[in-house]
């Protein structure tokens, strides 16, 4: 009987994966993401979250490693090009959580525009209603950096919501290209130029590292609002605190660089709000990356390496 080598059973929905698979011949394995069990000959087929890595010693736990099911979008705990040279087909749920990341960053948005996020049990004890004067969303001219499918879906809920003016930069949608209502194709300047409010959408990538810098960050609007809920390091966390520090601008990152350790001049930032990536984290969202990650196993989709 084939088995299933599952990294991180505490984080993946274990009674929803045998429920995926209940009409096929695989079975699971309960391990960790030290490997500490094994080796594994048999075993050709991990199922893996956030926590584990995946590189050239996988092979000293699992020799014959076939497959890998990424329950989630992100790739970036996985070296492809290893996977590439040993034929190992690599599966995740593409889009399966795009819903959930969209409504993070608009609640996330939302508190900032009305500064919840600096209301203190002070403030409402005196009752200083007007040093709380905030914003409509509506208002707000929005810059989405990678429009795939987070991308859209955030677009879609805050074309709702009254907004009406966004700037999308992403190397991979031609010019001419059909696009949502206002949506406007521009260069990541021009969008970081013009933007109230900018929300990154994209891997973490040799491409994509440090998107964010100490060369363009000075670009963005002094009381923008810039959201991260994709991957640490596509920001580059030392140049967004100088940038902090001068301007009004506000910070929103679900992801930081060395994750889950985060910079404590970060946390100690007024205007930064930092959580524990949780942008995918609804029950909704969890039962849909199990649930496509392993139906583009069983139906022969892997990622494209």
């Amino acid at each position: 009987m084939p088995t299933i080598y599952v990294t991180e059973p505490t984080a993946i929905n274990t009674a929803l994966v045998k429920e995926s698979l209940v009409d096929t011949p695989y079975s699971l394995v309960m391990g960790d993401t030290a490997y500490s069990y094994g080796p594994f000959p048999d075993c050709e087929t991990i199922l893996i979250r956030t926590g584990a890595r995946i590189d050239a010693s996988i092979l000293d736990t699992f020799p014959n490693l076939a497959s890998i099911i990424r329950v989630g979008t992100g790739l970036d705990n996985v070296d492809l090009e290893f996977c590439k040279a040993h034929n190992v087909a690599v599966f995740n749920a593409p889009g399966a959580n795009a819903e959930a990341v969209a409504d993070y960053v608009i609640a996330t948005v939302f508190a900032v525009l009305r500064k919840l996020h600096v209301l203190e049990p002070r403030d409402v004890r005196s009752w200083n209603r007007f040093a709380f004067v905030g914003k409509n969303i509506a208002s707000q001219i929005v810059g989405i950096v990678g429009f795939g499918h987070i991308g859209r879906i955030l677009h879609d809920k805050l074309y709702g919501l009254g907004c009406r003016i966004f700037y999308v930069y992403d190397p991979y949608i031609k010019q001419g290209a059909s696009l949502p209502k206002g949506v406007q194709l521009v260069s990541l300047e021009q969008l970081l130029q013009l933007s109230t409010v900018v929300s990154l959408h994209l891997p973490l990538t040799d491409e994509t590292k440090y998107l964010i810098n100490h060369k363009n960050v000075s670009l963005l609007q002094p009381s923008a609002v810039l959201v991260n809920a994709s991957r640490g390091g596509i920001v580059e966390e030392a140049a967004l605190l100088d940038a902090l520090k001068k301007d009004q601008l506000t910070y929103i990152a679900d992801t930081v660089e060395n994750e889950p350790q985060v910079n404590e001049a970060l946390l100690a930032t007024p205007n930064a709000i930092i959580t524990p990536h949780i942008a995918s984290l609804t029950t909704e969202a969890e039962k849909a990356m199990v649930r496509v990650a392993l139906e583009n196993f069983l139906h022969n989709r892997p990622v494209q390496l």
